[in-house]
């Protein structure tokens, strides 16, 4: 299912990440939702091989605790870059060009 556009790659103690193309997303939306939803997979969209989005499992996205005082502003920008260094290490495999190109033929 993830030959085209799409591969696994591992970061840290999380598990894998699924990179894949926002081309490769769009064709396979009900796939990757699945992947989240059933095997706690988490799928990075990239448009451009920048990451644009992430499709991960309700039990990441939903607020599972409150926080007892709020974020500082340096402390939001910290978290945020090190979530994209994260996410943004490598380059695809198929750029979303190639993978709208091999989609047409």
């Amino acid at each position: 299912m993830f030959s085209h556009g799409a591969r696994r790659r591992f970061v840290g103690h999380n598990g894998h990440v699924i990179k894949t193309s926002l081309a490769h997303a769009k064709a396979h939306l009900s796939a990757l939702v699945d992947q989240a939803e059933h095997k706690n997979k988490r799928i990075l969209i990239l448009r451009h091989g920048k990451p644009a989005a992430a499709i991960v499992p309700v039990e990441v996205a939903a607020l599972t605790r409150k926080r007892t005082t709020p974020m500082s502003d340096e402390d939001a920008q910290r978290s945020v870059h090190a979530f994209v260094d994260e996410f943004s290490d490598a380059e695809p495999q198929t750029s979303a060009v190639d993978d709208l190109l091999q989609g047409r033929r």
